[in-house]
């Protein structure tokens, strides 16, 4: 640590006074003032706050908006740990990660010294494994951490010469009695790396992208874990300079000409800047897309069928708010053109905080929203802005907004038993259960034909296959008023269906049907969204060559099969 860093530090938790302070290699990296500042001296003054012990008096169900001492909404308090019972510090960024083969449940918590790990396979009775510390003693506000098969790989901003951590999580299988002293397999530093802000991994491509490092000006380094336990340097895209944040996927939404490669939506503090990372020699800037009010383009998450871009601005509630902040606000995208989104608009919280991360699971946005907590908010209708909250968990009791950057940082939903992580900087980490309202999953009972009742007559056959695959077939008619026969096929899961669409023309119906008449072209995308089970939501995502317009209409069930019933899903 070199002096002018190590005095910059001295002075700030000397003082909650003091100026923020960030590294000369940081500002001169970003050539630019640091946009965050206000959050790195709130984060840099958590240092000197006393942590808030809780006494977890073991499963809590949260009933009439309460948990113990937490205000509540259909999510029950599971299991907690304290911040002292997990190694001290304050608490940071998390993650999950589960053995495939003995079944085990983990948190990985990060905290301002270093990592903890927990096991969480029984959820009510957590047990603190033990910590890999930060190198050297170093600490940290900002410590991140992604998994790859059986690796931890973890960052921290600020401390030079950290390296990007990577861990042997197998060793928390076989261990066993009092907290251990972990130590990492090694420390990437390859192409003068030493210390970065977030990391993501896109497990489909075995690709880690380190972000807000002291290399490639801030933007996305890609690192090859093909073989996990050797990460190597693939390249790098410095054109936007700084990434905050991204997710990095093999696109299969409705832009056809991106379909099949990988895609990363970066959260680049000013814009969602989307890369097309499939040459990692060559990555190709595709679009830079603004919306009103941005303060902090801060972190974000693809909608399931990839149309919607959801992300969340760190700045704007205060910029609104002056010393208090505003409502949280959660903006969409619309991903229709890659090369060209739109804002379509956002969802106001019914509470006043400001919002961090947020990660999507099944038509449901998971937020860790500071001082207020978990919140759980279905999305409606995302082409729209549409959103509603449906549960929520306030980690941070007692505390309303004025604690601007005190509590929930993260929230991990991934897990397949229900389970939910919160980690707070304060308060350690929360082991949760939301107990969502159901939703209806596609099943055969769904084939036949359904109508729109505001257009008599107007409708699609449709039938649901086996291996979760869908057919529907829409007799509509094109602009000259000429039978324009559409015909979708593809995969469902949960509720929702989405379907490559082939238009065929020239031939009639029976009896004058020629099949040499038939010609048939690729024309675009269905999705089939069903709210329940006789009720379905229908769009259509032309090509633009098509000549024709997207657009969507609700259906409603004409037919039914005889024998299958809508309450048997094994049917």
């Amino acid at each position: 640590m070199n002096f002018a860093r190590s005095l910059c530090l001295t002075l700030v938790f000397a003082s909650f006074t003091a100026m923020a302070c960030f590294t000369p290699q940081r500002s001169a990296v970003l050539n630019k003032s640091y946009p965050d500042t206000n959050f790195s001296k709130m984060m840099h003054e958590m240092h000197s706050q006393p942590y808030k012990g809780y006494q977890f008096k073991g499963v809590t169900k949260c009933i009439n908006g309460k948990a113990d001492i937490y205000d509540c909404h259909n999510v029950d308090l599971i299991g907690h740990l304290n911040l002292n019972e997990i190694g001290g510090g304050q608490g940071s960024d998390s993650w999950g990660w589960k053995d495939q083969n003995s079944g085990r449940y983990f948190a990985l918590v990060g905290r301002s010294n270093g990592t903890s790990f927990v096991e969480i396979t029984d959820p009510a009775s957590p047990i603190y494994l033990g910590n890999l510390p930060s190198p050297n003693g170093t600490a940290s506000a900002w410590r991140d951490i992604k998994t790859y098969q059986n690796y931890a790989y973890i960052v921290a901003d600020d401390i030079e010469d950290h390296g990007m951590q990577v861990f042997d999580l197998n060793q928390l299988l076989n261990h066993s009695g009092e907290p251990k002293t972990f130590s990492p397999l090694l420390n990437y530093r390859q192409q003068g790396f030493q210390y970065a802000h977030n990391i993501h991994i896109n497990e489909a491509t075995a690709y880690a992208y380190i972000l807000g490092a002291n290399t490639c000006a801030g933007g996305l380094v890609a690192v090859n874990l093909n073989n996990p336990s050797a990460p190597e340097y693939a390249g790098c895209y410095a054109q936007d300079g700084y990434t905050h944040d991204v997710q990095c996927v093999i696109y299969t939404g409705p832009d056809i000409e991106h379909k099949n490669k990988e895609i990363c939506f970066a959260s680049n503090e000013d814009t969602l800047t989307i890369v097309d990372v499939s040459n990692k020699n060559n990555m190709v800037y595709l679009s830079r897309t603004n919306y009103p009010g941005a303060q902090y383009v801060h972190q974000g998450w693809l909608s399931d069928d990839q149309k919607h871009f959801v992300l969340d601005d760190e700045l704007d509630e205060l910029a609104r708010g002056g010393s208090r902040p505003d409502e949280a606000r959660t903006y969409v995208m619309d991903l229709t053109n890659l090369d060209s989104p739109n804002y379509i608009g956002f969802h106001k919280a019914t509470g006043k905080s400001i919002d961090h991360n947020q990660y999507i699971v099944n038509n449901h946005s998971y937020q860790a929203n500071y001082s207020e907590g978990l919140r759980v908010i279905h999305l409606d209708n995302l082409s729209q802005a549409e959103m509603s909250e449906v549960a929520f968990f306030d980690t941070h009791p007692n505390n309303p907004a004025v604690s601007n950057f005190s509590g929930a940082w993260n929230v991990y939903p991934f897990f397949d038993n229900g389970m939910v992580l919160v980690s707070d900087i304060n308060r350690g980490i929360f082991i949760l259960k939301p107990n969502l309202p159901p939703t209806i999953n596609i099943h055969s009972y769904h084939t036949g034909l359904w109508f729109n009742t505001e257009q008599s007559g107007h409708g699609l056959s449709l039938e649901v296959l086996a291996d979760n695959r869908m057919a529907v077939y829409w007799y509509t008619y094109d602009k000259d008023g000429n039978q324009m026969w559409l015909v979708g096929t593809g995969t469902f899961e949960g509720n929702k269906a989405i379907l490559d669409v082939a238009r065929t023309s020239q031939a009639m119906f029976p009896p004058l049907f020629n099949p040499d008449d038939l010609n048939t072209e690729i024309w675009g995308q269905f999705e089939i969204e069903f709210s329940d089970c006789n009720n379905l939501n229908f769009t259509w995502f032309p090509n633009q060559e098509s000549g024709f317009d997207s657009g969507e209409m609700t259906m409603t069930r004409l037919t039914e099969i005889p024998g299958l019933s809508c309450q048997n899903n094994d049917n």
